[in-house]
This record gives structure tokens, C-alpha cells and sequence, in this order.
């Protein structure tokens, strides 16, 4: 009798620790929207994980999706209780693209609109990396007033990155790799086919430092794929630290850190964006 009661208290346990198991398994599906979103004749993937308040947008760096973001969303939905928004760029992860008329302006017309179908037609918060600081910084210059703050992670800037030397680097993309990106990265071809004239449209539309906006700058520069040369190397340090130092913005030096900061140090990253967030 005493060995069948254990034997039942034992079944009763697991039965408990599954159920519970469960129960917080449909809790936190049912927190994450994962959805494809016509935005007139294709799809672009978007990611919500559902909370309270201002909602955090993220934009991933150039030929990356929103999946990049995923070591640090968990940290910073409990750090800040707030809906997080990721997505995949046209032609990227899992995300459709319309070849004929996929345009870097398009693209933030149709994040804006899916947006407003999704129902945040408030303010919002940025958060960018690399490039994808071009992507948040066209759409806060669409949308200046819905912007609550930002937080930049070792972005290109105009200051460095100019027509010029987005010439420079298109022409140094060889033939085999613009093979490559357009097999396995169709969004990322055609941005970089249009890479000198993007620069050159952004050159007066970066994000305003009328916007509250911290910029983490990794220790370590980006590759030699990026950065090609001393002068460009030199460049980088100095219009980052030019760019994090104007009014309303803070700069932060992220120790140890590679060009994706989060994944050596996650911690500053999440700590920055929780207190810019946060900011009043």
C-alpha cells in the first residue's frame, strides 16, 4: 500500500510538472504573433512578441532578418515589458520580394503600412543595427512625431557612409559574390545595386537629434570586407563618435564587442535600450 502511494504521488508529480509545462508553453505562443502580411502582391514576415506600452521596431543590418535579433528578445520583453516587433526585409529570411518594384523607399512605405494594419499608429521605438540604421532613420524621418527615442548599434553613418564611397564598395563586390548574393540574399542584391543612389537620397534624412537616441559602438571594428581601408577605418570611429555626440544623444563604448555587440555583450545592450526606452 505505502509503495503504491508513492508510486501514485510520483505519477501525480509528473502529471503536475507536465501540465504546468504546458500551460506555460500556449502562455507564450500566444504572446508571439508569427505572420506573413500581403503588402500588395507579396509577403513580408513579421515577428511579435505581444506586451504593454510603446512598441520597440527592429531593424537588422543590411542582408540580415529579423531572426538576428533573437538572443536578446527575451531579456529586453522582461526588461521592458514592451511588444517587439521584428521582420524580415524584402527578399530576406522569410520574407516574398517583387523584383519590379522593390525600391529602399518602398520597402519603408510598406513596413509603414502593415504597421497601421497591425494596429500601432502611435509612437514607437527604434532600435538598428548597421545599416538597418538607414531603414529606422527613413522612417523616423517619415514619421518624426510618432518616434519616442532610438537606440543605434554600430551603425553606418552619412558622415561615413556617402555616395562615394558607396560607389567604392559596389565596384569592389566581385562577380561571383554578386552571383551569390542574388541566389541566397535577392533583398540584399537589389539594395546593393542601388547602394551610391541610397546614399546619396539619405544624406540629408538621417534620423534628427531631436530624437532622444543612444548609439552603441562595438570595441572591435567591423571586417576588412566592410571597412576596406586605414582611412575608412578611420572614418568609422570618427563619424560614430561624431554622430553619438551631438545633442540628445548619448555614446556608449561597448567593450570586448564585435560589430554585433549583442552577441558578446549582450548585457550593455539590453541595459541601453532599457533605459532609453524608459527615458522621459
Amino acid at each position: 500500500m505505502q509503495g503504491s502511494t508513492k508510486l501514485n504521488f510520483k505519477k501525480m508529480k509528473k502529471i503536475v510538472i507536465m501540465l504546468f509545462s504546458l500551460c506555460l508553453f500556449h502562455f507564450a505562443h500566444a504572446q508571439i504573433i508569427d505572420t506573413l502580411i500581403d503588402v500588395g502582391g507579396y509577403k513580408l514576415h513579421f515577428t511579435i512578441i505581444k506586451g504593454n506600452g510603446t512598441p520597440i521596431l527592429f531593424e537588422a543590418g543590411n542582408g540580415a532578418d529579423g531572426s538576428d535579433w533573437q538572443p536578446i528578445l527575451e531579456d529586453i520583453h522582461k526588461a521592458t515589458g514592451a511588444t517587439l516587433i521584428t521582420y524580415d526585409r524584402a527578399g530576406l529570411g522569410k520574407s516574398e520580394i517583387d523584383t519590379t518594384t522593390i525600391s529602399f523607399k518602398i520597402e519603408i512605405v510598406n513596413l509603414e503600412d502593415v504597421l497601421k494594419t497591425l494596429g500601432y499608429t502611435k509612437k514607437i521605438f527604434l532600435v538598428a543595427h548597421s545599416f538597418g540604421g538607414f531603414y529606422a532613420s527613413l522612417f523616423s524621418y517619415r514619421n518624426q512625431s510618432e518616434v519616442k527615442g532610438a537606440v543605434f548599434i554600430d551603425v553606418g553613418v552619412p558622415c561615413m557612409v556617402t555616395k562615394e564611397w558607396a560607389e567604392n564598395y559596389k565596384k569592389s563586390v566581385t562577380k561571383e559574390d554578386w552571383q551569390m548574393i542574388k541566389k541566397y540574399k535577392l533583398g540584399l542584391y537589389y539594395i546593393l545595386q542601388n547602394f551610391p543612389e541610397i546614399a546619396d537620397y539619405m544624406a540629408d534624412k538621417y534620423i534628427s537629434n531631436t530624437i532622444p537616441l543612444t548609439l552603441i559602438v562595438a570595441e572591435n571594428l567591423p571586417d576588412s570586407t566592410s571597412l576596406k581601408t586605414e582611412n575608412d577605418r578611420k572614418n568609422w570611429v570618427n563619424c560614430l563618435r561624431e554622430f553619438g555626440n551631438l545633442p540628445h544623444h548619448k555614446y556608449v563604448l561597448a567593450q570586448g564587442a564585435d560589430h554585433k555587440v549583442w552577441i558578446k555583450n549582450p548585457k550593455i545592450v539590453v541595459e541601453e535600450i532599457t533605459k532609453m526606452y524608459n527615458y522621459k
